[in-house]
């Protein structure tokens, strides 16, 4: 055994994306229970990732000698080793030290966990605080050896130096984020309180009248005995009856009102309001016109109900250029296309495009800033993105269109943040102004999924960054619109065809 605790080193084939496939790393499973890989025995930047063995499951592939995966509730490894014989030693080590570890997760626990669709009975803030935890005692290994290495004086100081400075970057951006979610919680709660507690005043308010018009029934309409006549008891019987229905439609008139959230921003304090209601604006109006009638817009592409227009024109001087597709989803609403493009963690299912999203800030209940970084296209470099999302309500009443269902906007548009500012990602930074238009499309009084559809207006304007024509990004563009609407429509159908309508 090594004599700095490692208990298994070596090479082995780690899968990472379909562009680059599987790629050779360097693999070290240390005695503290931290199996971490680097990009190669002599890298000096450190390690790419590690995983607490106590906290994955070990899956040998059925198909493949040389196949096995490590899976954790928020990451996967696919690993293959160059024989057999290499696969059984690894594993074999791995469980060796797996056993005389304390175990936080135990190996029942953790198989019904992979059992039970994937891992996702563990919620998000579970899984920020298991990452939390491992960036911490990661933290702790890389002092115990940087004070190692103080003592015999190795010129690795700086190597180390930089790898706790990157440890700690990631123990504070996670620390942020579990802050963010508990706040986010707790909100929801005392709304719903807040909600409940109406509720239930109103209720006792109708409960209160509903005794007294009962005790005033009773008190002036008692029975008579024998001191009442035929005609007196039916003049009392109708009176009484003349009374209930009064008082039935006075309890039909007090209506039990439950405080709905309103689903649209409406906040105009933070810093990107004014520039969305801008972009907003801008394309409700594009929105309301019918490209086949004007002579302005330009067909490029037809296939199916989805068309690719393009528009110029002349604004204050400076021209502008336009490039909107326009589709038609059948059994989603306008709220939940909507919903499927502006939520992040539904983002990741569908759009394989991206490598990472990150929310950095929480601008109001409906706008926020996120670091996104997309997965490398060879043979250019790697992207990301800082922009704001903003989703936003209207009411037809407010776009002056037909139809008793509200629409939706959503608008991603680039900015800067102090926490991830340009050129210390590592990463070529690209911009964006994206905003998808949704509006319901239903004539049904008692609809089923059959009987909805959501008509989408679609536009994206992108700078890679770098060098790049703008003659070659709109050919992307042109080519890519389709692929995009089919992609999230796909996802969304599936997404929503068990569930309930929402508008």
């Amino acid at each position: 055994m090594d004599p700095n605790g490692v208990l298994a080193s070596g090479e082995l084939l780690k899968w990472t994306n379909y562009i680059l496939g599987w790629q050779v790393r360097y693999f070290k499973l240390a005695r503290d229970g931290y199996i971490s890989y680097s990009l190669s025995k002599e890298d000096s930047m450190g390690t790419k990732g590690s995983i607490k063995i106590d906290k994955m499951i070990l899956q040998l592939h059925k198909q493949s000698e040389v196949r096995f995966d490590i899976v954790t509730p928020s990451v996967t490894w696919y690993l293959r080793s160059y024989t057999p014989l290499d696969r059984d030693t690894w594993t074999g080590i791995i469980e060796k030290q797996r056993e005389v570890l304390p175990m936080s997760i135990s190996r029942e626990g953790s198989v019904l966990l992979l059992a039970q669709s994937s891992l996702e009975v563990l919620s998000d803030l579970n899984i920020k605080l298991d990452e939390l935890n491992s960036f911490k005692d990661s933290l702790s290994q890389q002092l115990s050896e940087i004070r190692s290495t103080l003592n015999h004086e190795s010129p690795k100081l700086k190597q180390k130096l930089a790898t706790i400075q990157a440890t700690v970057s990631g123990i504070v951006a996670t620390s942020t984020n579990c802050i963010e979610m508990f706040n986010e919680r707790e909100q929801y709660w005392q709304d719903q309180i807040a909600v409940e507690k109406e509720k239930s005043q109103k209720l006792e308010i109708l409960y209160s009248a509903t005794n007294r018009e009962n005790t005033e029934l009773i008190k002036h309409n008692a029975p008579q005995g024998p001191h009442l006549n035929e005609d007196e008891f039916f003049d009392a019987i109708e009176e009484t009856l003349d009374k209930m229905d009064n008082l039935e439609e006075k309890l039909q008139n007090l209506e039990v009102e439950v405080k709905k959230p309103d689903t649209s921003s409406d906040k105009k304090d933070h810093r990107m309001y004014n520039q969305m209601q801008e972009l907003i604006n801008k394309y409700v109006e594009l929105s309301k016109q019918d490209p086949e009638a004007e002579p302005s817009w330009q067909c490029l592409s037809k296939s199916g109900v989805t068309k690719i227009y393009r528009k110029e024109e002349e604004k204050d001087g400076v021209l502008l250029d336009y490039l909107v597709a326009t589709t038609t989803v059948e059994g989603v609403t306008a709220a939940e296309m909507s919903e499927v493009f502006h939520n992040g963690k539904l983002k990741l299912e569908w759009d394989h495009t991206i490598e990472a999203d990150k929310k950095l800030e929480t601008l109001d209940d409906y706008c926020a800033v996120y670091h996104q970084i997309l997965k490398r296209v060879w043979p250019t470099a790697q992207r990301d993105l800082v922009y704001a999302s903003h989703k936003q309500r209207f009411l037809p009443s407010q776009l002056d269109i037909p139809g008793e269902h509200p629409s939706w906007i959503v608008c991603n548009v680039s900015c800067d943040h102090p926490s991830v500012p340009e050129g210390t990602s590592g990463y070529t930074r690209a911009t964006i102004e994206v905003v998808l238009f949704c509006q319901t499309v239903c004539d049904k009084t008692d609809p089923t999924r059959k009987d909805v559809s959501c008509k989408i207006v679609y536009s994206a304007s992108v700078n890679p960054g770098g060098w790049a024509p703008a003659s070659a990004v709109r050919a992307i563009s042109q080519r890519e619109y389709p692929k995009f609407l089919k992609k999230i429509a796909t996802f969304a159908i599936d997404h929503v065809k068990k569930r309930e309508i929402k508008y």
